[in-house]
């Protein structure tokens, strides 16, 4: 019996120093798997940051990339609208070619039978005008500042409007030479008085066929008659003075110093002031009109 008791007690002992032993160990196998854990935890989190941060600049630059490619698509319209005005400029002016060609072309040799035809009647025509040259040519004169060494001289031509004589020539002439604050005077074709007649009204607007000039003075002897029916030839006539073609086409080569020369039609009636080169000029009636509206002092 004792040696039951005795065994019993020896078990309890060996219980007693064996438990706490195994309680110890698991405790520490336990902690260690903890922090194992925790650091495992702290790197990926850690990791999870750094990707945030990564993944914050990428949106900040498409963000970035989105703006300029907003600009980009903005400069892109601006260019295609660019395009879009250059290719209808180009559109209009194939068109104003072709109307180009088509006026050539009326001139050409393919038109030659009908130009002969023309110039068959124009030895007629013309025979009218040769016949009345003087008369036509003491109407022509060369003007100039009155202020002597100072502006350049131009062509003008006297007409008779309403039973009174008036000077005519170009408006841009007066404008470069002073225009309202200079004076002028005129020397006809054939002599060599020069006269001084007052400036009544004028316009310089050439590149819009708006250029005339307008004096009047008692010592105008006479002038053209006017008319406004341009015939199938108009003719310019020149200034002796100035050493320019006393009779050519309208539409041939011009020369300096025209600018201001009558254009008559093939029945000698002024139609328009030569002011610049080609087969336009000022119709002759926008200086009547300018009479029309002037006091004569």
């Amino acid at each position: 019996m004792k040696k039951i008791y005795l065994k019993q007690v020896i078990l309890v002992l060996l219980l007693i120093l064996i438990i706490p032993a195994f309680t110890t160990a698991s405790s520490c196998s336990i902690f260690g798997s903890y922090l194992i854990e925790k650091e495992q935890y702290d790197s990926l989190a850690n990791s999870y940051n750094k990707n945030l941060a990564e993944l914050e600049k990428i949106k900040a630059q498409l963000e970035k990339s989105s703006a300029e490619l907003e600009q980009l698509q903005g400069k892109l319209e601006q260019k295609d609208a660019e395009i879009t005005g250059l290719k209808n400029e180009i559109d209009y002016l194939n068109k104003a070619i072709l109307l180009l060609e088509e006026e050539l072309e009326l001139k050409s040799t393919e038109n030659l039978e009908a130009q002969i035809a023309v110039l068959s009647d124009e030895p007629a025509q013309l025979r009218k005008i040769l016949n009345n040259l003087n008369d036509l040519l003491k109407y022509v004169y060369t003007g100039s500042s009155a202020d002597e060494g100072h502006g350049y001289t131009f062509t003008a031509f006297s007409i008779e409007y309403e039973g009174k004589y008036y000077i005519i020539t170009a408006g841009h002439c007066v404008s470069d030479n002073y225009g309202s604050k200079g004076t002028f005077r005129f020397k006809a074709n054939f002599s060599d008085e020069w006269i001084y007649p007052e400036l009544l009204a004028y316009e310089a607007a050439f590149w819009q066929l708006n250029d005339y000039a307008v004096f009047y003075g008692d010592k105008i002897p006479g002038g053209l008659k006017t008319g406004e029916m341009q015939t199938q030839e108009n003719y310019i006539l020149g200034s002796l003075d100035k050493e320019l073609s006393i009779l050519r086409n309208l539409g041939d080569s011009s020369q300096k110093g025209e600018s201001g020369s009558p254009v008559i039609n093939e029945e000698m009636q002024v139609i328009g002031i030569y002011v610049i080169y080609g087969y336009v000029f000022t119709p002759i009636k926008l200086a009547l009109e300018a009479i029309d509206d002037s006091v004569i002092n």
